[in-house]
């Protein structure tokens, strides 16, 4: 038993030793921004609850944070080329810092479309631009290593906001989560600006493996890059399905309650800070990146068909366990993949293409999955996600050589 325990704790300890001080300072901030994103879980209910509007106008007003979140990654991306990703992710959170404070001032709706639309404009252009700062610092045999810690700070974040923001907007009221959510990016912006000061100079990667032929070319040029992104899109429009769909069909078709349904979620949660940075630091220095991405998507896939199995509790925590160590096993990796394919002059360009399939796939799958689910039913959705899953693995593996897997 000793030995095991000793083997268990070198393992999560150097999963997370080695990180340069740059990642670890992008780990810092992006915990800090997802601990204080406060707004967008409670924007629907207080559009209805406070403002007063219908749940059809609330509907057409979150709308516009996914129109702005599909602008802020392809212009994060661009912009992160052309002036360095640091300077945009200190835009990004500072001016969107600075427009969800103002949000709370708003209760006409062209201004509070305009406003939830431009605070999304700038908040998203984070995510392409910290990606490509990863790409800077870390070499591409240990970006999903890095990418990896950062979906910790991610998972850490997001976990707690919701329950901090319930408590904050019982106890001080709403205007108190947009002023919080406001200022910890405020606040995240400084703490970048501060401590990137002392950071290193980006070095030329040795292990780059970017297509040295790619040089200048845009991702729209690039044929292989383009189905890679198509490949993203359907497999995100199948995973972010949990999201939305999944919790309607556990409670009206499987009659589960809010509880149980809270339960699921949690042990998702879980199973997340607890393997993902060993195992994905294991599976990367094995050289195993194809394997892990081809399992991901079937074990993805297989969660939903577990759904066609009748209603039973136990079946719920298979398929929550099936989707997960899906995400943990896929999501790395093809995070990293953009970094790997595109030529550092361009790092930005190729990361806003695929921030932006996943600004689609959000877009898309609330409105087609519960259409689809409404007209044909909850079984026949649970196959169609199966069968868009099972087109990108076949994509992924024709696409390998060309994707360096």
């Amino acid at each position: 038993m000793q030995p095991t325990l000793a083997r268990s704790f070198r393992l999560y300890r150097d999963a997370y030793v080695g990180h340069p001080k740059e990642i670890w300072a992008l780990a810092v901030l992006t915990f800090l921004n997802r601990v204080g994103t406060m707004v967008l879980p409670f924007l629907s209910v207080y559009l209805t609850t406070v403002l007063g509007f219908s749940l059809r106008e609330a509907g057409l007003l979150a709308s516009a944070f996914g129109l702005g979140s599909l602008g802020g990654a392809f212009f994060g991306g661009r912009l992160s080329d052309r002036w360095g990703p640091l300077t945009v992710i200190m835009l990004s959170l500072s001016v969107g810092g600075g427009l969800l404070i103002a949000l709370q001032f708003a209760t006409r709706f062209p201004t509070l479309f305009l406003l939830i639309f431009l605070a999304s404009l700038f908040g998203e252009a984070y995510r392409p631009a910290m990606s490509a700062a990863v790409g800077n610092y870390v070499p591409s045999s240990e970006t999903g290593r890095s990418m990896a810690f950062l979906r910790l700070a991610i998972n850490l974040g997001m976990s707690a906001a919701p329950a901090i923001g319930g408590l904050v907007a019982t106890t001080i009221g709403y205007d108190g989560l947009f002023w919080i959510d406001g200022l910890t990016c405020l606040t995240a912006s400084v703490f970048l600006w501060f401590t990137s000061r002392r950071w290193t100079r980006p070095l030329p990667d040795p292990s780059d493996t970017s297509d040295p032929e790619a040089t200048g070319r845009p991702p729209y040029r690039n044929g292989a890059y383009l189905l890679f992104v198509l490949g993203t899109f359907l497999v995100a429009f199948g995973f972010l399905q949990w999201f939305h769909t999944v919790p309607v069909f556990l409670k009206n078709a499987w009659g589960l309650n809010e509880r149980s349904i809270g339960l699921l979620l949690a042990v998702s949660s879980a199973l997340v800070v607890v393997i993902e940075m060993p195992l994905i630091h294991v599976l990367e220095k094995a050289g195993v990146r194809k394997g892990a991405l081809l399992s991901g998507m079937v074990l993805i896939a297989a969660a939903y068909l577990v759904y066609l199995l009748p209603p039973a509790l136990a079946l719920g925590y298979v398929a929550v366990t099936l989707l997960t160590l899906g995400e943990i096993l896929y999501l790395p990796f093809n995070n990293a993949l953009p970094l790997t394919l595109s030529p550092k002059t361009r790092r930005g360009d190729y990361m806003a293409w695929y921030y932006m399939a996943w600004s689609v796939a959000n877009i898309a799958t609330p409105l087609v999955g519960l259409t689809l689910a409404d007209a044909l039913g909850f079984s026949f959705l649970w196959m169609i996600l199966a069968l868009a899953i099972g087109i990108s693995f076949v994509l992924l593996l024709l696409l390998a050589p060309r994707l360096k897997l």
